[in-house]
């Protein structure tokens, strides 16, 4: 036994024991806190060999907080294993940190435990299962989906908070870490169709908390969508219908090349795949010769306007249900209105927001798979 001893920092309960119970079982004592403060109390009680935390908590800020964590335990080179996050900024914290950005693995599990071993040089006996998909027990899944119901109420409360208050900060970071908590569960799990859903609200959440002047009517309508739809996706007969969104397709037709690198960047960040065509021409060609999930199509085309291009895809053996999302800088009530009638499923407004963008990509991959276009 290894006697080493392991301080566990995550806002999240469920996960909390779920990692502890797994690191207890590669012979480290744990200890568990919750948030920042009580972390660096434990740090002086405990006196700990190594800290292993979740890159978002309560408390001072990645950095400040790493740095307080090895004064209070005396030790100026305590290891610290950061877990992994979709957002750049905290490896980045981590790095400045000089502590270990752990990126997540098919392995979560062995990936924290070996990267605990490699810091405290001792055996490393995980280094042969990283490569092994980690398969939660049954009961974790169904205790976490049970509570799912409780997390998107409160979810909505935080968003119906932000929208009264025009953007409250404690509100916003509230539904941050909320989700951000929810999204490593279901991502931990294995669950990972609705660990895209749900790090792509997070995402957006991010945004809110972070830029709250980029608040604005569209997001939170799309973030209430999403949340409304997470909550259908929950039961066991939809969610094992759930394929990985990675392997789906998106066509972006626009005739600016910006606007074009816009959504193709963002499709990237929701893990989606995407090609681009610049003509009403180019699109039909692919789109008779190859299905995709997903196409984003702009209003004002040459040759023909983006309501008819719609049109004729919908006489498309292959994309007669695919759904189609229009894009335009004029989002008036008549377009809207246009937009349906000739097809289309939803409209999205210029300028863009990337992570809305990515959000309603993957509710709509998620929806044709389902069938509920």
């Amino acid at each position: 036994m290894s006697h080493k001893r392991v301080l566990l920092i995550h806002e999240d309960r469920l996960l909390a024991n779920l990692l502890r119970e797994k690191i207890v079982a590669a012979n480290f004592g744990v200890e568990v806190a919750h948030d920042g403060e009580a972390a660096v109390q434990a740090v002086r009680e405990l006196v700990p060999d190594a800290i292993v935390m979740d890159a978002v908590v309560p408390g001072p800020e990645l950095t400040k907080l790493i740095a307080q964590l090895r004064e209070a335990s005396g030790q100026p080179s305590l290891p610290v294993i950061v877990l992994a996050n979709a957002r750049t900024t905290y490896a980045e914290a981590a790095q400045d940190a000089k502590a270990v950005s752990l990126q997540r693995g098919v392995n979560p599990i062995a990936d924290i435990v070996d990267a605990l071993q490699t810091a405290l040089k001792l055996e490393r006996t995980s280094i042969l299962n990283k490569g092994v998909a980690f398969h939660a027990e049954d009961g974790w899944l169904k205790m976490s989906l049970a509570a799912a119901p409780e997390v998107l109420a409160a979810l909505r409360r935080a968003l119906h908070e932000i929208s009264r208050d025009g953007g409250a900060q404690p509100a916003a970071k509230d539904l941050y870490h909320r989700v951000h908590a929810f999204a490593e569960q279901m991502a931990i799990l294995g669950q990972k169709p609705l660990h895209s859903l749900a790090a792509q609200i997070e995402a957006l959440a991010y945004d809110l908390y972070a830029f709250p002047e980029q608040i604005n009517p569209s997001i939170l309508r799309t973030l209430s969508q999403a949340m409304d739809f997470f909550a259908g996706l929950l039961p066991d007969a939809v969610r094992n219908k759930l394929k990985d969104p990675a392997s789906a397709q998106v066509l972006i037709v626009d005739d600016e090349e910006g606007a074009r690198k816009i959504i193709m960047a963002a499709m990237r960040l929701a893990n989606l795949k995407s090609v681009a065509a610049d003509t009403p021409t180019t699109a039909l060609a692919a789109l008779g010769v190859q299905g995709f999930d997903l196409i984003f199509l702009d209003v004002g085309l040459p040759e023909m306007s983006g309501f008819e291009l719609c049109s004729k895809v919908r006489m498309l053996p292959l994309h007669e249900k695919t759904p189609i999302v229009f894009i335009t800088g004029m989002a008036t009530f008549q377009n809207r209105v246009q937009s349906s009638l000739s097809g289309g499923n939803d409209f999205v407004g210029k300028p863009f927001n990337i992570s809305e963008l990515g959000l309603k990509a993957l509710i709509w991959v998620f929806k044709g798979q389902l069938g509920q276009v």
